[in-house]
């Protein structure tokens, strides 16, 4: 659970390219507008906008200007859907600038970043419901047949875990997620990754408008302020291109699975969770206000998963991820030993993920475990803590 922060120093790896990007952009050609606005696709005002934006601070030490030089580089489809020229962006930077969240680093008061990408490098953990929502964002029965071109923008991203998590559903599409995040040590980690990243936030996205297959909004999207769910649906809408679909994911309100947020992570994390989780009809409406179509609302089984060699394993590994995911800290009290946290982690989830016969079940899954359960499967363990989530989705 405390383990060491491997990430910073992978941090570093991109902070270095994008610095030594920034020391030497000035000695090339002046490329700084995006490939669309050369071909035309953005007016003379926005190109000198993105010039003038050049030297404008975006991550940590780092200017506009080299994180354009970096992605134009290494993710250029990425680079040629930017648009840093949009009306706005100038204020939407200086509004970035002044985010610090508790997603940056475990450092800072009520930090839990660290700790958070440390459990997100188990992609497997979330692959069931990951699964599903790739294959409702593409309108696809199995993700397999997502097409090789297929695009998709992850909203809420971190540091890449959808990214990562196609490349091994869907091997064929090749950078089909670009990871975006609000969070300037998320987007600095995916981007020393390799993975297609920018750092935006969602009510102002630097890009072109109708350029993605799909959008999608998840493990996070009750972060949203209630008040600016409408401008981030519409937002996500006008990224979208004709055909395309929005899925908003959430863990609905009043349900088992989001008593976990209420009862153990708004009690034992430094953060806290004073966040209102969606309902299905407040789904509806705000797919329906951003002008989308074909609406329909699913309940998707999204377990957490692990396997061990042992039966101790399973349980005390999925423990300490759900430890680390969610930065319960405050069950780090006194001289407890790591058994002992991760006893008391068990017990939370035995206690808040506990679905009762009228709670509902999940589209396409007959069978599943009512509460945290651990069994023996192909040689292995396996623990698994069972979660319905509520999902939206609109076309366009």
């Amino acid at each position: 659970m405390s383990g060491t922060k491997h990430d910073r120093a992978t941090a570093g790896v991109s902070d270095c390219r994008l610095r030594h990007l920034s020391r030497n952009r000035r000695k090339a050609p002046d490329h700084s507008a995006p490939r669309a606005s050369r071909q035309g696709g953005i007016t003379m005002k926005a190109q000198s906008l993105v010039h003038a934006l050049r030297d404008t601070a975006y991550l940590d030490g780092i200017d506009v200007g080299a994180y354009l030089d970096l992605v134009r580089e290494q993710h250029p489809q990425v680079y040629a859907e930017l648009d840093f020229g949009r009306d706005g962006a100038q204020q939407a930077l200086a509004s970035l600038a002044q985010v610090f969240n508790e997603f940056e680093t475990d450092d800072r008061d009520n930090g839990r970043g660290d700790s958070y990408r440390r459990a997100q490098q188990n992609i497997a953990v979330r692959m069931t419901g990951i699964r599903r929502l790739f294959e409702l964002a593409g309108g696809v029965q199995d993700v397999r047949d997502l097409p090789p071109t297929w695009r998709t923008l992850d909203l809420l991203a971190g540091d890449g875990l959808l990214t990562r998590a196609l490349r091994v559903l869907a091997p064929q599409v090749r950078d089909g997620v670009i990871s975006s995040d609000i969070a300037r040590t998320m987007v600095t980690a995916a981007l020393a990754a390799g993975l297609p990243a920018i750092r935006q936030d969602a009510r102002f996205l630097f890009m072109r408008s109708a350029t993605m297959d799909a959008v999608i909004l998840a493990y996070g999207s009750h972060h949203v302020p209630s008040d600016d769910r409408t401008t981030v649906f519409q937002e996500a809408a006008r990224v979208l291109r004709p055909g395309g679909r929005f899925v908003v994911h959430d863990f609905e309100e009043g349900s088992p699975s989001a008593r976990w947020f209420s009862e153990a992570v708004h009690r034992h994390s430094a953060a806290g969770h004073p966040y209102r989780h969606f309902t299905a009809e407040e789904l509806r409406r705000g797919l329906g206000a951003a002008g989308l179509r074909g609406i329909r609302v699913h309940r998707v089984y999204d377990p957490f998963i692990m396997r061990a060699a042992t039966r101790e394993d399973a349980v005390g590994q999925l423990a300490d991820y759900m430890h680390d995911m969610y930065g319960l800290c405050g069950l780090d009290r006194g001289d407890a030993t790591r058994e002992a946290v991760r006893a008391r982690v068990w017990h939370l989830c035995e206690e808040c993920f506990c679905f009762g016969p009228h709670d509902g079940g999940a589209d396409h899954t007959d069978t599943w475990p009512r509460r945290p359960a651990v069994y023996r499967l192909g040689g292995q363990w396996v623990a698994e803590i069972p979660r319905i989530a509520l999902v939206g989705v609109g076309e366009k």
